[in-house]
């Protein structure tokens, strides 16, 4: 099993598509971060984790959301996103499991790559990224880009939700 851990806050510091964006909503910055890399769960990777720092966040727990091979993690308060990310490489690697990071942080590279897993830049994740795009276009399969269903980005308490309303 393939498994994508990536660094969110590095991701939009480096990515031109998040330079206006961050400097005015950081959550709106997020929320796409989070639609552009869905697009790529199962294509490339069989799991993608994004972990966003909430160290400087002042009496929050940690926060894990999950759905369709798409993890979004908060990490808790007092915990860098880079601390939360070696604890994942160092476990994953240890029991035998293919894990690579995307960020553009040095040390943490260095630190993936000391506890066994692969490390992908930001620009390079990028990069292959708008490579994926370009083939599925080339053997005329949709633009996965365009497509938006609901029902696959809901979590499954929100479906239940929903349909508990529906019902009512």
């Amino acid at each position: 099993m393939s498994w994508l851990v990536i660094d969110g806050y590095n991701i939009i510091n480096n990515w031109p598509e998040f330079a206006h964006l961050r400097q005015e909503d950081m959550e709106a910055a997020r929320e796409k971060c989070v639609e552009i890399l869905r697009e790529f769960t199962p294509l490339v990777w069989d799991r993608i984790t994004i972990v966003f720092d909430a160290y400087r966040s002042s009496g929050k727990g940690s926060l894990r959301e999950e759905a369709k091979g798409l993890e979004v993690v908060f990490t808790a308060e007092g915990q860098t996103a880079d601390a939360y990310i070696e604890r994942l490489v160092a476990v994953a690697a240890s029991h035998g499991q293919d894990i690579e990071v995307a960020s553009s942080d040095y040390l943490e590279q260095r630190l993936v790559l000391w506890k066994g897993g692969l490390r992908i830049p930001a620009q390079e994740l990028r990069a292959r990224l708008q490579e994926v795009r370009k083939s599925l276009r080339r053997q005329g399969y949709l633009d996965i880009s365009t497509r938006c269903v609901l029902d696959e980005r809901l979590s499954e308490h929100v479906k239940r939700t929903l349909e508990s309303w529906r019902r009512r």
